[in-house]
């Protein structure tokens, strides 16, 4: 059976890098990082082969490894982590085929104190582990990695009706969604376009 290793050097492709890189070399190097974690995603499906695993899987898992069970549950993250978790996930789409979808609701002025953040937190009760959702003042934009463009449509309403019902009244201004990739929005810089269009403040 060719290894890795032996199809690599038949193409004259060096292994070195990789197989002798310290910690540093793969923190700094975003190739060699890469290629760590495709053989930790492989090793993962010989240790679970029940499951299916990409490097996003793989990352999960380490962090819930790391930093416990307090991880589970949707991550909160800031702006410019999700534009920058944003153009990883076009890249990963656009390597293995897999959609993601983005959404932004926009809410009226709030009529109370503490209401946006109780809907925010009823919204991420019923996402998943693997979605993550930025707050910006009166919206909040939500990244779904392996949406179906089916299902995109009937999840918008769902957000909507979800929010209003938790406000006791009507506090949806818009639900906005996108898929990727789509032929209005072929690149990753379309996108971004489309998200801080959604994210603008007047």
């Amino acid at each position: 059976m060719t290894t890795v290793t032996e199809a690599a050097k038949r193409l004259g492709i060096d292994r070195h890098p990789l197989e002798q890189a310290d910690l540093d070399m793969l923190r700094g190097d975003p190739v060699l990082a890469q290629q760590f974690a495709r053989r930790l995603a492989l090793a993962g499906k010989e240790i679970a082969p029940n499951a299916e695993w990409s490097i996003e899987d793989l990352r999960d898992v380490l962090e819930v490894a790391v930093q416990g069970a307090a991880l589970e549950g949707v991550r909160v993250v800031e702006g410019r982590y999700l534009r920058k978790r944003v153009r990883e996930q076009c890249a990963f789409t656009e390597r293995y085929g897999e959609p993601f979808a983005l959404v932004v609701v926009q809410l009226a002025p709030e009529p109370h104190d503490g209401l946006f953040a109780k809907v925010v937190e009823s919204v991420v009760e019923k996402l998943r582990r693997t979605d993550m959702i930025a707050i910006y003042r009166r919206r909040f934009a939500l990244l779904l990695p392996r949406m179906e463009r089916a299902a995109l449509a009937g999840l918008l309403d769902r957000i909507g009706a979800r929010v209003d019902e938790v406000a006791h009244q009507k506090i949806v201004e818009s639900v906005a969604g996108v898929m990727y990739p789509d032929e209005s929005y072929p690149d990753t810089q379309s996108i971004l376009d489309w998200l801080e269009d959604g994210l603008r403040t007047d």
